[in-house]
């Protein structure tokens, strides 16, 4: 599969928030690094930290441009992240609920034939 089908059958998967068949892309240790910090390693830590960030805002990918480095090491996707947050289901600040679109980038890497990180970035929301 090519690079190009590789990032965007995972960017399918991720926005039909199907992980199980999104983690398979994945190598066994790799890195996963969010927008608020967090980095975790290992596919459990991977898929489920993503799931939680995930379906806590409710997330999707829109607006996508896919740009390979001529090695084939590195994946930039430069997209629009839509999301509603979710924080007043958890008993927190309501204020911020509702739907928002931000600038994003996500940047998957691999060496060999899987993804071993992935690295989402976005604008802060307003």
């Amino acid at each position: 599969m090519s690079l190009e089908d590789q990032t965007l059958a995972a960017l399918d998967a991720f926005n039909r928030h199907d992980f199980d068949a999104l983690l398979p892309m994945f190598e066994d240790e790799a890195v996963l690094d969010l927008p608020d910090g967090i980095r975790v390693i290992g596919h459990a830590s991977f898929r489920d930290t993503l799931a939680a960030y995930v379906l806590r805002h409710g997330i999707s990918i829109s607006d996508h441009v896919v740009m390979i480095d001529k090695a084939g090491f590195r994946v930039a996707v430069e997209c629009t992240l839509n999301g509603s947050d979710r924080r007043d289901a958890d008993g927190g600040d309501a204020g911020d609920e509702g739907p928002y679109a931000l600038p994003a980038v996500i940047v998957f890497e691999r060496e060999e034939a899987l993804f071993s990180r992935l690295s989402l970035y976005a604008g802060t929301r307003p």
